[in-house]
């Protein structure tokens, strides 16, 4: 559970900037309960979730990492249910739904950032990923 909770935790920080409400630690927690042994990972998916749940840094790595190179990963399902979550629930939904200042020279900045952020640890998560996955499959094979 507190791995779940920590999980939680991280995710919502990383997709909504905030902590998480006690509310959608439950949801989380309860899903997971409900979905029990159905989410199978292979190994690489299982360190993709471990190592993102460390912080928001890792979490962005093998989020960009995933979302090229594994989109039907655990990882990439776990942010998505914490990211309904969190447009579902207060507080995180207003902050969510908020339209941001700047109009169309703002909205090009944001989006030049974001894309610039996207790329940088998309290069840095696909280095090292790339290597571990690599490292995992040798692993395996050879035992």
């Amino acid at each position: 559970m507190q791995r779940l909770e920590q999980e939680c935790a991280v995710y919502a920080r990383y997709l909504s900037g905030r902590p998480p409400a006690p509310y959608l630690v439950e949801k989380y927690l309860d899903f997971h309960q409900k979905l029990g042994e159905k989410a199978k990972a292979d190994a690489f998916d299982s360190f993709l979730v471990q190592i993102s749940a460390r912080g928001a840094l890792w979490t962005a790595l093998a989020d960009s990492y995933a979302r090229i190179f594994r989109p039907d990963s655990v990882l990439r399902k776990k942010l998505i249910l914490v990211l309904a979550l969190l447009e579902c629930a207060p507080p995180s939904f207003e902050a969510l739904d908020r339209v941001p200042p700047g109009r169309l020279p703002g909205t090009i900045f944001r989006l030049a950032g974001a894309s610039a952020r996207f790329l940088a640890a998309l290069i840095v998560g696909a280095a090292i990923f790339t290597l571990v996955r690599f490292w995992m499959a040798r692993r395996w094979n050879a035992s």
